[in-house]
């Protein structure tokens, strides 16, 4: 009953996701990123289906993998329990948006620092104009999924090897019997 409702959160979340991704997209958009948003000349709405319809893809896989991961880590790890393995996937998931948010903002910021020093090189204004389709939330959100991908299996290996340290015998107590005169035998 257990692993039917996980199964059930992983695929509600990633509903979820691929349903209110696109109604969210520019809301958060403006929200993360305010002054890309006031760079953008023209919004046709061929752009903005693409570009919302990218963003929910990439936060239906990102909110599915999230529970995802954690039910294979549970699955498959002798030890693991679901809830530390969610907390685990949530951290680890905050922790790649906000480097890919850290970076895609100071990225931002260089190419008006550039275009400041630069004019002529970014036209008569100063600088480019942006686009729906090279955003920078959408290029966050799907290098946080392929980020779960990645960890999945790697926290995996890394149970597997914990699992090996843990049932291998444990030489450092054999080398401190030896090394106590009182263990030898007598001759």
């Amino acid at each position: 009953m257990k692993r039917t409702h996980v199964i059930l959160t992983t695929v509600g979340a990633a509903l979820l996701g691929f349903l209110a991704g696109p109604t969210a997209f520019l809301p958060v958009l403006r929200a993360l990123f305010p002054d890309f948003r006031m760079k953008i000349v023209a919004l046709p709405a061929d752009e903005v289906a693409a570009a919302t319809t990218a963003f929910g893809v990439a936060a239906g896989l990102l909110l599915a993998l999230t529970p995802g991961s954690a039910l294979v880590t549970e699955r498959f790890a002798a030890r693991a329990h679901y809830l530390a393995a969610l907390a685990k996937s949530m951290l680890f998931g905050l922790l790649a948006f906000g480097a890919s948010w850290f970076y895609q903002h100071e990225h931002l910021a260089s190419v008006d620092r550039l275009a400041a020093k630069m004019p002529g090189l970014f036209g008569p204004n100063g600088a480019l104009p942006a686009t729906l389709a090279g955003n920078p939330l959408t290029k966050i959100v799907w290098f946080t999924v392929i980020c779960m991908l990645i960890f999945g299996p790697l926290d995996l290996w890394i149970a597997r090897l914990q699992k090996q340290w843990r049932t291998r015998p444990d030489s450092s107590s054999a080398l401190e019997t030896a090394a106590d005169p009182a263990s030898l035998p007598e001759k």
